[in-house]
């Protein structure tokens, strides 16, 4: 049951990608990842009336609850907004694929965090999905600088604070439901997003203009949040992520069929890679 609720939140979050990149040169990044949280906010509230109302889900939290609350929503912010950097700077495909290193980081911090035990197999399997992220990094042949490096570094601090953000939902759910800890680590990080997004001139105006794909995407982030924290509280925060990574593979063939990006061969093979080190994950975790 995990693995296919992990699945489900790798495909919503195939889905709020396409969106955030066919934003990405419309909107500035900062207004894009507050409205990210804004518009998550009425599909969660709704979530949570007809959950609570059928008796699906009882929102009640534990003391700590609202600490992790607070840490999960500080490295969210940093995590969707280098994201959205790094989506201005880059390419669909070469971003998403470059942010599968956020398992490696993960099983390496998690052990200290959430107390998740990691394994040789887990390592092994993570070893296959850094590598594949690695045949990513490209050189012009001419001048010798890596390609798309500012989009690089960009995906690379996301994956960092996207780790973090793993270990704080892995823990959160263990002291509320899923729903309730959506809701709140959404509606804090927007909080914290608010006077970024205020120092923009026409930022509600572009609020505004794209409110429908905002609502798209808000509705994407809404069903990827509350499947990948449901899937926390039956697997282990590194298999999550790990299996919410398949995503890639979606967003190298939106990237060429949608965004006419380039170099998919190298991509792809990077990709199988990658899928080498999930399968090797999900056969050990079966």
């Amino acid at each position: 049951m995990g693995f296919l609720v992990a699945l489900l939140s790798a495909a919503c979050s195939t889905a709020k990608d396409i969106v955030s990149k066919s934003l990405a040169s419309k909107v500035h990044a900062d207004v894009s990842t507050f409205a990210s949280f804004l518009f998550a906010i009425p599909f969660y509230l709704v979530v949570m009336v007809v959950a609570s109302l059928f008796g699906v889900e009882t929102l009640s939290y534990t003391g700590s609850f609202f600490a992790l609350v607070l840490a999960r929503s500080i490295t969210d912010v940093f995590a969707e907004g280098f994201k959205m950097k790094a989506f201005a700077a880059g390419d669909i495909s070469l971003v998403t694929s470059f942010m599968c290193l956020s398992p490696l980081i993960l099983a390496l911090i998690s052990p200290f965090i959430t107390g998740d035990k990691v394994t040789t197999h887990d390592f092994i399997a993570l070893g296959f999905i850094v590598a594949g992220s690695l045949l990513l990094v490209r050189r012009d042949k001419t001048t010798g600088k890596v390609i798309q490096l500012k989009a690089l570094v960009y995906a690379f601090l996301a994956s960092v604070a996207f780790a973090l953000n793993s270990c704080f939902d892995r823990l959160a759910v263990v002291n509320s439901g899923a729903l309730l800890s959506g809701f709140a680590m959404t509606f804090m990080a927007g909080v914290f997003c608010l006077p970024i997004f205020l120092r923009h001139r026409g930022a509600p105006m572009q609020l505004q203009t794209f409110a429908k794909p905002f609502l798209w995407r808000g509705g994407w982030e809404t069903l990827f949040m509350v499947s990948k924290l449901f899937a926390l509280t039956l697997l282990e925060a590194h298999v999550v992520l790990g299996i919410t990574r398949i995503s890639l593979f979606f967003s190298v063939i939106a990237g060429r069929v949608m965004f006419g990006e380039q170099d998919t061969k190298r991509r792809l093979f990077g990709a199988i890679c990658m899928y080498a080190g999930l399968a090797v994950l999900l056969w050990h975790h079966l």
